[in-house]
């Protein structure tokens, strides 16, 4: 996978003076680069200016409000995790079809936050709050996590930052393989490289831009060796044509390649999108097949796979990971029902509180000396009253 070629870099007065700005002009000598005293208003202007397919333009510039946020996926209809998410980039170099950044940052300018210093302290204050919980953050919410590493460089700062904490992990969820900054890093384990995989035939068709399945893999072997955890990410599962073979033979290229020790998590989730964002697909993805499946409204609003399809999906995931993988890794769904918890691995966790310390509770077990103590359910349910001492997962 290539990185896409930066024509135009804007830099904001206030950043002027910023590491990871030169950074951006270093490593793109022949971008423009424009440097502007910036309103609020000029910003906004820019973003409604027409959207251009590459998003080659990058905005450098100060983060007014706040950039480590809960997840937004935290629906009590869905069971969710409570990850925390840092928006340092906004907009993604990848044309996936799918994508739901298409419907909500559909502008042709991606922001990035260059007071890195200011992020970072916003990480050890949020950690702080609650220094006996084990907090996961990640930075995959509005791009990639590494597709511009290969001029922002950022990934080294905030694997050098996060390896000196002591109550988290850090999450890097990409579709690239943009990984050359990392493997001479001294991450002290407190950084999980995550891919979102789908079977190359989805990659081919639905993941524009993005690194193939081989590269991938490639990359995992790579990180592996350097000695990061994993974590993969099938999210979303898309039917088509032999999906019944095709991700049971993905799930075994990726054992072939990654020890099933060093996988802190696997997530598992399907199409879903708001309705109006169908139009939007359909007009800028013509040849895409996946709004012609057939798809109803879920409790959240948005459009999904019926419950009876997602369930055969769901299981022959889940069944070919166990089988290929171990029956020791840590699975679970995101935004979906205890219903499909329970009828698919047999149980469910009864709270979002419930599964953050199941997470925890993982990974104290599977990866020693990563916490100094060992994670208790009290912590992780924030004075809601608990129903009974059923806290353990099957196999703990």
């Amino acid at each position: 996978m290539k990185e896409p070629k930066i024509t135009r870099i804007i830099v904001d007065d206030i950043v002027a003076d910023q590491e990871l700005v030169q950074r951006y002009k270093n490593n793109n000598p022949k971008a423009e680069v424009i440097q502007l005293d910036l309103t609020e208003e000029q910003k906004e202007a820019m973003f409604r200016q027409e959207p251009t397919p590459a998003k080659r333009e990058i905005l450098l510039t100060e983060s007014q409000g706040h950039t480590v946020k809960q997840c937004p996926g935290t629906d009590r209809t869905y069971r969710c995790c409570n990850y925390h998410v840092i928006n340092q980039t906004s907009n993604c170099p990848l044309d996936c079809t799918y994508c739901i950044l298409q419907f909500y940052l559909n502008n042709p300018v991606t922001t990035v936050y260059a007071n890195s210093e200011k992020l970072f302290t916003e990480v050890r204050d949020k950690i702080a709050t609650q220094p006996q919980r084990f907090f996961r953050i990640g930075t995959g919410e509005l791009s990639d996590s590494l597709a511009f590493d290969s001029s922002s460089e950022f990934s080294r700062d905030i694997v050098n930052y996060f390896a000196g904490l002591d109550n988290v992990l850090l999450e890097l969820k990409t579709k690239s393989n943009r990984i050359e900054n990392l493997l001479d890093l001294d991450h002290q384990g407190h950084t999980v490289i995550s891919w979102s995989v789908n079977p190359q035939v989805i990659i081919d068709a639905e993941e524009h831009k993005a690194a193939s399945l081989s590269e991938r893999l490639e990359a995992m072997r790579q990180v592996q060796a350097a000695g990061y955890k994993i974590g993969f990410h099938f999210d979303p599962l898309l039917y088509h044509e032999n999906w019944q073979k095709t991700y049971p033979d993905l799930i075994r290229q990726l054992f072939e390649v990654v020890d099933p020790d060093n996988v802190a998590w696997i997530s598992i989730g399907s199409l879903r999108f708001p309705p109006e964002m169908k139009d939007k697909v359909l007009d800028k993805f013509p040849k895409s097949k996946i709004m012609f499946a057939e798809l109803i409204r879920g409790m959240d609003g948005k459009m999904r796979y019926p419950k009876p399809l997602r369930l055969e999906m769901y299981r022959t995931v889940y069944e070919a990971l166990r089988a290929y993988g171990s029956k020791d890794l840590f699975i679970y769904f995101c935004m979906e029902s205890a219903e499909i918890w329970e009828r698919v691995m047999g149980w469910s966790p009864e709270t979002n509180e419930h599964l953050d310390y199941m997470f925890a509770k993982s990974l104290y077990h599977q990866f020693p000396g990563l916490m100094q103590t060992a994670p208790r359910r009290v912590v992780y349910d924030n004075g809601i009253p608990l129903h009974h001492e059923k806290a353990d997962l099957p196999g703990f």
